[in-house]
């Protein structure tokens, strides 16, 4: 790959977030980055509910960025979430009609076809990711590259199977084009954060994503450096607001503040501890009359801990531990991204509940990317276009590229060993 330009959109709950890359000798650059918040309801529990609105905002996201780039973007990547996206890891292999002969291209495309006509696609959804993790060669040679070229009677795959409901995609899908741009690529929200997050040692040491964003919350998990399971719940952040400002009749722009501020995750342990953060008094205005109320931390507290474990400890976790029905080996942890991830204890709170180390990823060490934007919040947007850097480099090898290089270099060495071979 010698030369290529990348754009990424992501449409949050919050905001949308646009980023151009150029792509050269393997290195990807970040050279345009714009995103816009919401100043009404766009976007609810990861679907789009305002068209026009939509278009609108990414149109301007997208003006930004060729301004920025001086380019035209005809082409566009996105990343979806939103509980409409789910993926499984699922098992199937084939004999070969002549046994002992070398695998072909064909061979593992009718592999991976039949793996997808047998999969069961839930009503008004499709399969827009088949991603195989491994192949297993006469039932005992496991390779993670693509075979073509060894010997074998049978291959089978470990494939990623990801499922999307038809509409909702389709709703941003058309939103693009009316901005003027068409989509490259989807891809799976977490999947694009773990992207931007995570080393392949992480992956084969085993490792939890979780996405905590505001309307959503989007999770993965690796194990043994295999993806097994996509997930996304329509719930999120500001469903803590929406607490907040029930319980104590307050705005939710009030609500949002005090939540950052406030609010502690880990409150169990902070009550134990008899901690002087939950002693704060705060002083709100109630809705509609205006009327002064004081609350303490210890409140506030209470109900960002009770709305935050209703999330991570009775969806996410036991969404995967229903799912795999084994032993997790999580070496490498749990790793919180999103707008809604550097809630007060947060880390704390998650590494208990999963008794396994837990950090804050940001996106960082990519070329270009401007110290604003190396926040929680833009790491789908950015893995995005990492995603499409990756698969444009399965189209185009570097060995390829490399083998061709050399070759020519040969080539010319020769002529001139003939050449002063002569004299």
């Amino acid at each position: 790959m010698i030369n290529e330009t990348i754009a990424s959109v992501d449409i949050g709950s919050q905001k949308i977030a646009g980023m151009v890359a150029t792509v050269r000798n393997d290195v990807l650059e970040i050279i345009g980055a714009e995103y816009i918040e919401y100043e009404e309801e766009i976007v609810r529990q990861g679907k789009v509910v305002d068209l026009d609105g939509c278009t609108e905002y990414i149109k301007r996201v997208l003006s930004e960025l060729e301004q920025q780039t001086k380019l035209g973007l005809p082409l566009v990547n996105i990343s979806i979430g939103g509980g409409f996206v789910r993926g499984f890891s699922s098992s199937h292999k084939i004999a070969l009609e002549t046994p002992k002969r070398r695998i072909t291209e064909l061979d593992i495309d009718n592999l991976l076809r039949n793996i997808k006509n047998i999969s069961n696609v839930p009503p008004g959804s499709h399969i827009f990711k088949l991603l195989p993790q491994e192949y297993l060669i006469d039932g005992e040679t496991k390779v993670k590259k693509n075979p073509r070229g060894m010997f074998g009677s049978s291959i089978g795959a470990l494939v990623h199977i990801c499922f999307v409901l038809d509409n909702p995609l389709e709703n941003i899908i058309q939103c693009i084009k009316n901005a003027g741009s068409e989509v490259d690529q989807v891809y799976p929200h977490s999947w694009s954060a773990a992207e931007a997050l995570l080393s392949e040692e992480e992956k084969k040491s085993g490792v939890i994503v979780i996405d905590f964003g505001k309307g959503t919350t989007d999770f993965l998990i690796y194990l043994d450096g295999n993806l097994y399971g996509t997930y996304s719940v329509i719930y999120g952040g500001e469903y803590i607001d929406k607490d907040l400002s029930l319980i104590l009749n307050i705005s939710a722009e009030a609500s949002c503040e005090i939540k950052k501020q406030y609010g502690w995750c880990n409150y169990p342990v902070l009550v134990e501890k008899k901690s002087a953060e939950l002693e704060k008094q705060v002083e709100l205005r109630m809705v509609g009359t205006g009327a002064k109320i004081y609350v303490n931390a210890d409140k506030i507290s209470k109900i960002v801990y009770e709305r935050t474990d209703d999330i991570i400890r009775n969806m996410v976790k036991k969404i995967i531990e229903n799912d795999l029905k084994m032993k997790l080996h999580i070496g490498a942890g749990i790793v919180l991204t999103g707008g809604s991830s550097q809630l007060k204890g947060l880390v704390d709170y998650v590494s208990n509940i999963f008794s396994r180390p837990a950090r804050i990823g940001s996106p960082k060490g990519i070329l270009g990317l401007p110290a604003s934007y190396q926040y929680p919040c833009f790491s789908a947007v950015v893995g995005t276009l990492l995603l499409r850097k990756k698969e444009m480099e399965k189209r185009y090898p570097e060995s390829e590229w490399k083998k061709k290089l050399v070759a020519s270099k040969k080539k010319m060495e020769n002529v001139w060993k003939k050449i002063w071979g002569g004299w």
